[in-house]
């Protein structure tokens, strides 16, 4: 009770939304299945109000009844009519996956911006603790994003193959790869300072000292970097909403590969320099000391 009591109101209502749209997603599998079953139920001939058939089952009954949604892509054409399969079948969940996707979107914005205007030289141990609370809430609204996106991909949104096909949709997957890679820098030293200064308080020492200017402004170009990757999502899912650029031959291997490479890549590298930053630190100091 303590531990939930130290949570910030705002980041536990950020956990309540998740859990909320991951039980309300789930749900959604079940009634899109059944609403799939339905569809592939043969329908029975409508009948007038004397129990006979009317003249347009007549007039249909000859012709071939087919799904669109079952249809192969061949064009950018023929894949715009994905979206009729399963956004059709349950537009509340669909509605409620891009309403997810895109607060998710706007949280992730908030926090990058506060965390930029909040690290500066001279921070006090007030502004650290809204760096966190920045910091928890960013990690959260990622989570957002990626889960309803998930959803939108399979599930509500243009269908699968279409976004395979995308380079543009792939390039975004790449953006949000830098982005979320990038962040493991400053995620890694608020939870190395966070714990100190825990230990420091339980301990009745004096807290460890405050970023210095040099991790201020390393900090500090990692969300400029972070948020130029934000910023440009949204300009890539116009471009990939409207099909520019779609290939039908383009194998979704090739796509997924930069995205893989750079969490893979990049994670490993601003995890291992903010790991080893305050090592380096000490090191200069113990030579200038010796010197």
């Amino acid at each position: 009770n303590q531990y939930i009591s130290t949570i910030h109101p705002p980041i536990m209502r950020c956990i309540l939304l998740i859990v909320l749209c991951v039980f309300m997603m789930q749900s959604s599998i079940a009634f899109h299945l059944s609403a799939t079953t339905n569809l592939n139920t043969p329908t029975p001939p409508a009948r007038s109000r004397l129990g006979r058939p009317t003249k347009s089952t007549f007039q249909g009954s000859s012709q071939p009844q087919t799904r669109l949604g079952a249809l192969p892509i061949t064009s950018l054409d023929s894949a715009s009519t994905v979206l009729l399969s399963d956004a059709a079948a349950s537009p509340l969940f669909s509605a409620l996956a891009a309403y997810g996707h895109y607060l998710g979107l706007l949280l992730v914005v908030s926090s990058l911006v506060s965390e930029r205007l909040l690290v500066k030289p001279g921070m006090t141990e007030d502004d650290f603790d809204k760096v966190a609370a920045a910091d928890i809430t960013y990690g959260l609204a990622g989570t957002l994003v990626l889960i309803s996106g998930y959803f939108r991909v399979t599930q509500y949104g243009k269908g699968w193959e279409f976004y395979a096909h995308s380079p543009i949709f792939w390039v975004k997957m790449f953006l949000f790869s830098v982005m979320g890679s990038a962040s493991f820098f400053p995620t890694t030293k608020v939870i190395q300072r966070a714990i100190a200064k825990k230990n420091a308080e339980d301990a009745g020492e004096a807290l460890p000292p405050m970023w210095s200017e040099a991790l201020v402004g390393r900090i500090t170009s990692v969300v400029n970097a972070e948020l130029l990757a934000v910023l440009s999502i949204p300009l890539a899912a116009t471009l990939m909403a409207r099909g520019v650029g779609y290939n039908d031959g383009l194998p979704w291997l090739v796509g997924a590969a930069p995205s893989a490479l750079a969490v893979v890549g990049l994670g490993y590298k601003y995890i291992n320099e903010a790991l080893t930053w305050e090592e380096e630190k000490e090191k200069q100091v113990t030579e200038a000391v010796e010197v």
